[in-house]
């Protein structure tokens, strides 16, 4: 039997696609092109709120944010995993199959709710997802 003073909690899991309300982490800027441009490293959500302003257009057509995976309170929430990243991971192997590519420079991989299930294939898929508030 495994001492539980030795073996620390696993990692909280960050949602890589969070509405700004629950954000904590900035992860990077939308393109025109509508993909993500990461910062690295880790940068608190409140630096790329306050210099988002009052715009027109929802902060999270502009930035990608982060915040602690909410489970069952999110609607792709299946009960056991995020049922978003794992169609987005799916889709993106559909569309390219399977292939190396280098993974983006990312600021929450370590926690990151999508690759902790589904590896490496979720990166690529990442980077086009904009978080859709309505």
């Amino acid at each position: 039997m495994t001492d539980p003073a030795v073996c620390p909690d696993p990692p909280e899991r960050m949602c890589p696609s969070t509405p700004a309300a629950n954000a904590t982490v900035f992860l990077g800027m939308i393109t025109p092109a509508g993909r993500v441009a990461y910062v690295t490293p880790a940068t608190p959500a409140e630096v790329a709120l306050a210099a988002a302003g009052d715009a027109d257009t929802p902060v999270e057509s502009r930035y990608r944010l982060a915040g602690p995976c909410v489970t069952s309170s999110c609607g792709f929430w299946t009960g056991d995993h995020c049922g978003l990243g794992a169609r987005l991971a799916a889709s993106y192997q559909e569309a390219v199959g399977p292939t190396e590519v280098e993974l983006p420079k990312c600021a929450i991989r370590r926690t990151c709710r999508w690759f902790a299930e589904q590896g490496p294939a979720a990166c690529p898929a990442c980077s086009h997802v904009v978080t859709d508030t309505r």
